[in-house]
């Protein structure tokens, strides 16, 4: 992960003169401080702080409590937020934690608000990084290095402490960018888990890695002993993927589409049944679609078995004729009509267009169309072969 030359100084907002600073300018435009003040200290690492506050508030909201110290550049924009940060930290049952590529450090912080949590050991390998985490995690200890420089220092660690094996989880974000910004392989992350996989573990039982939401879950079979993926959704996005590997785990691992809400988190667990789906080319009454979790567990074909859908021979679409049960892991609508392109009969309150296939923008569709924007309707623009077909269908919630 690239991080600017300069990053914030925690002795900066020790300063006396800091917080009164800071209170002062919350109503000033970002763009006129950087003008001002530019990379000039303290100001430099004071303005990071109001971007934080303004574009993250919903992101970090207890640390920004606890006046954590944010860093400038993508390690805040790229880390976890604390809800998906805090969901890791119920994954874990193990008295000791390891975090190898803390970034920022929310996820050291959420595995340290653990009840069970005796003891952490946080790694970053940007130094400008790995100070903000000394000071914003006291009871840590810390090293700046790569994952695999590092792994001598871990070992001395877990040996004065005496701590075996068994009670130690070890967490793992690797870097999946190249410089041009493109993801890589499993293999070609920096660190390349699957070989470091041998060497930790011989010191913990557990290992958990996040990876992108992009990532083809077949590639997370080269880890061994995996015993769990969670396709972890919040706020109607796919955020991360993360692989659970226990110590002599041997068999199938459980997919889990999870989706995280603010007073906590539903789950749909893969049975890894043979899956026999029936096709057609006809709607039903209902169009079913599913949400990011489920299309990405790919567990909305054991869904579609168990509610009798059948899948549309156009994107990942179900039909039925009899109405689903309620689900925050889908959406169903009700089919109002299906018809050639532009020949449909548009209702005046508006809605949605989302295309499949479909060889014109949805922008360039709603101007055509001269429909205004909606919720209770959808638009599927769609190409089914070489037909061409706009489908409207109303939302049921």
């Amino acid at each position: 992960m690239a991080h600017p030359k300069q990053q914030v100084h925690p002795e900066d907002l020790e300063r006396p003169e800091a917080k009164d600073w800071l209170a002062s300018h919350q109503d000033t435009g970002l763009k006129d401080l950087r003008l001002k003040f530019g990379l000039k200290r303290p100001y430099a690492s004071w303005i990071a702080q109001l971007e934080v506050q303004r574009k993250y508030a919903n992101k970090f909201p207890s640390l920004l409590l606890a006046n954590w110290i944010f860093p400038t550049g993508q390690a805040t924009e790229q880390s976890s937020s604390e809800r998906t940060a805090l969901y890791k930290a119920s994954l874990i049952s193990s008295q000791f934690t390891v975090d190898l590529c803390a970034g920022m450090g929310i996820d050291s912080w959420a595995f340290t608000q653990r009840d069970g949590s005796f003891g952490h050991f946080a790694n970053e390998l940007d130094p400008g990084l790995s100070k903000l985490l000394k000071f914003n995690l006291k009871n840590t200890t810390h090293t700046a290095g790569t994952a695999t420089s590092v792994l001598p220092e871990l070992k001395c660690w877990l040996h004065e402490k005496d701590v075996s094996p068994a009670e130690v989880t070890i967490y793992l974000d690797p870097d999946r960018r190249t410089g041009n910004g493109k993801s890589v392989a499993l293999r070609d992350a920096s660190p390349n888990v699957v070989t470091l996989q041998h060497e930790l573990f011989k010191l913990g039982h557990t290992l958990m890695t996040k990876h992108s939401p992009m990532v083809d879950l077949n590639v997370l079979y080269e880890l061994e002993h995996l015993s769990e993926i969670h396709i972890v959704e919040y706020q109607g996005e796919c955020k991360e993927v993360l692989a659970i590997q226990h110590e002599g785990y041997i068999g199938p691992p459980a997919i889990k589409a999870v989706l995280l809400q603010e007073n906590g988190s539903i789950e749909r667990i893969s049975s890894n049944k043979a899956i026999a789906l029936s096709f057609v080319n006809e709607l039903d009454e209902y169009l079913i679609q599913p949400g990011p979790a489920l299309a990405k567990s790919r567990l909305h074909e054991e869904v579609a078995i168990e509610q009798l859908w059948k899948k549309w021979t156009v994107g990942n679409l179900y039909t039925t004729d009899e109405l689903p049960h309620t689900s925050l892991f889908f959406k169903c609508y009700k089919v109002i009509e299906v018809a050639k392109p532009y020949k449909v009969k548009l209702p005046s309150e508006g809605g949605a267009i989302e295309r499949i296939g479909y060889p014109e923008h949805p922008e360039v569709i709603r101007k055509k169309l001269g429909w205004k924007e909606g919720r209770k309707n959808k638009l599927f623009a769609v190409k089914q072969g070489k037909n061409k077909l706009m489908v409207l269908v109303k939302r049921l919630d």
